[in-house]
């Protein structure tokens, strides 16, 4: 009997904290054209999308932390191997971040990340 009363008042700490999660909301170009609006909610949240007129390539992205928005950005081809990798930040409303090469590994596209306002 402790023992439901200690786990009923663990999930009715633990719930509130579960929902205070701010949605994430990045725009992502590709090439210059919209392409995604992608809304990230908690913790290693992810979205995956393939390039269109390449489907061969896809980019991954994952949330690392929320504010400024850092994101993890792998970008993978036919191979098993991610072709590119890399984290970018994003501080602010607005701020944006061109992705092309992130720690001497080159995308194969030309992505830009940007925070909509």
């Amino acid at each position: 009997m402790k023992f439901l009363a200690s786990l009923l008042t663990a999930l009715l700490f633990v719930s509130p904290t579960l929902n205070a999660a701010e949605p994430v909301k990045v725009d992502v170009y590709l090439d210059g054209k919209l392409q995604h609006h992608v809304t990230l909610v908690g913790p290693h949240a992810g979205f995956k999308f393939w390039v269109p007129d390449d489907l061969t390539t896809a980019l991954e992205m994952k949330l690392v932390a929320p504010e400024p928005i850092i994101l993890e950005i792998k970008e993978s081809t036919g191979d098993a191997a991610p072709h590119a990798t890399g984290r970018v930040k994003l501080v602010g409303k607005g701020g944006s971040a061109a992705v092309a090469e992130l720690k001497g590994a080159p995308f194969r596209h030309a992505y830009v990340l940007v925070r909509p306002e």
